[in-house]
């Protein structure tokens, strides 16, 4: 590293600093709204890569799964400062800060298929793919839109974070509802722990469930939301194997996020890639406007951390 370069802990005074960098995610950029979120969480470590007195850097890696998962969150570089390996040296800081941390296992980490076809042959000689979703975008004024009506009777079931805690007790609701072991909620992969319940269930959370038999939770939807430049984000994370309720689901989180807001809405459903066909025809007859992002799967890779 030159002698004019730097890495340090990123601190809530280098909020604007990062915020010049611009969006980087194609106007769906969730860092503004979560970068005190990511500053303040015991969980995390921010760190900023400085040239000069510049701060042209930046990457907030997350443990979870009590400690045993190591994950990478929004690293960026500020435009002017891309291709000189800025990142590479980032990365490599990082990883030595974390050597010390006996608790580490893992190395994951979430890419789009654009991404991830990019990048395949190298991925794929460091990493293991452990699930794959299909990812669905549409964008509207909610507000303007006739959603379908629904009755009380149709509405799924509240799910709160008591009824996860009690799903994580049940082996068979688990196994049906995570079948690769992990539930990603707003691209967080989390390991079925009760030290991930905070991330399971973040406080802005409307989370639904439906029970094919009166026992065990047979489809489980998460909505969760941020502020971005293109409006308001809003993911639904869809779990499970049985579509019988989607169409339910769907309407439900489609009137939630209608309340959060009277400005554009993108409403993101991260679904089974065998469900994906059926929650498109769903949000066509809700009269919601397809966004073609061109992403159409996000991968979920794992690696030992080294």
């Amino acid at each position: 590293m030159m002698s004019n370069h730097q890495i340090r802990r990123a601190t809530a005074d280098d909020f604007q600093a990062v915020m010049d960098f611009g969006d980087v995610i194609f106007g769906l950029d969730y860092l503004p709204q979560l970068y005190h979120i990511f500053i303040d969480d015991p969980n995390a470590r921010s760190y900023v890569y400085i040239v000069g007195e510049e701060i042209v850097g930046f990457c907030s890696p997350h443990l979870i799964d009590d400690g045993a998962t190591f994950l990478m969150r929004a690293s960026r570089v500020k435009d002017g400062f891309r291709g000189q390996g800025i990142y590479g040296l980032l990365l490599k800081h990082v990883h030595e800060d974390f050597k010390g941390t006996d608790t580490i296992k893992y190395d994951v980490m979430c890419v789009n298929d654009i991404n991830y076809g990019a990048k395949k042959e190298s991925l794929n000689r460091t990493h293991t793919v452990i699930s794959q979703k299909a990812t669905l975008y549409y964008r509207a004024k909610l507000a303007d839109v006739p959603l379908p009506i629904m009755s009380t009777d149709d509405r799924p079931q509240a799910f709160t974070p008591a009824d996860m805690k009690s799903l994580l007790d049940s082996k068979e609701s688990c196994e049906s509802l995570f079948p690769d072991g992990r539930m990603m909620v707003a691209m967080l992969p989390l390991g079925l722990l009760p030290a991930n319940l905070k991330y399971m269930m973040p406080p802005n959370s409307f989370a639904l469930q439906s029970r094919a038999d009166n026992t065990h939770v047979s489809l489980l939807s998460v909505g969760s939301s941020v502020e971005c430049q293109m409006g308001l984000r809003y993911m639904c994370d869809i779990f499970g194997s049985d579509a019988t309720s989607l169409r339910q689901h769907l309407v439900c989180h489609l009137y939630n996020a209608r309340s959060l807001t009277q400005e554009f809405v993108i409403f993101e459903i991260i679904i089974d890639t065998s469900f994906s066909d059926i929650a498109d025809d769903i949000m066509k007859d809700a009269g919601v406007p397809f966004l073609d992002l061109k992403k159409k799967k996000m991968i979920l890779l794992q690696k030992l951390f080294e």
